[in-house]
């Protein structure tokens, strides 16, 4: 009795080493878990903070492009206008006519979606930007391949209606 009895409190043991093995081993597993979502997060944080930095410069530059094309055709100053024409070589330089991000998305957008009903609800500077976007894109698809249609019935619709 006294051997069974032993017996049995080495098993026990053995078997409260084996819970506390097994409590560490898992422990240890989350907290290699939680390490490698930490990482997913910082690597996903840094993805949308380079894509909002892109979408600001985006605008930046949509904003100047806009400005200089106003004062190229409003403006009475030669030099204005020439500095305006300058400015728009630059901006024409560096992006050399390829899609801005998220250009591809907005035509996906315009070719598969309810374009008037997904843009009724924008203010017109945004839906000014998603048809910037789709035209982009459209015209780097036709210089591609130059089989594909270039007209863009019923982009701009709010001009159409005179909204």
């Amino acid at each position: 009795m006294a051997d069974e009895l032993r017996r049995t409190q080495a098993y026990l043991r053995m078997a409260q080493q084996h819970a506390h093995t097994a409590d560490a081993e898992r422990a240890e597993m989350e907290a290699q878990l939680l390490t490698e979502r930490a990482v997913s997060a910082r690597a996903n944080a840094r993805a949308a903070r380079s894509q909002a930095e892109a979408v600001t410069a985006q605008a930046a530059v949509a904003g100047v492009r806009r400005l200089c094309e106003m004062t190229i055709s409003d403006s009475v100053r030669v030099q204005a206008v020439a500095q305006a024409r300058d400015t728009l070589a630059v901006i024409d330089s560096i992006t050399e006519g390829q899609p801005l991000p998220g250009d591809a998305a907005w035509h996906s957008v315009w070719l598969h979606g309810d374009w008037r009903w997904l843009t009724k609800n924008m203010t017109t500077p945004e839906r000014e930007h998603a048809a910037d976007a789709v035209a982009r894109y459209s015209a780097h698809l036709n210089a591609e391949d130059p089989d594909l249609e270039a007209e863009i019935d019923g982009l701009r619709w709010w001009r159409e209606n005179g909204r």
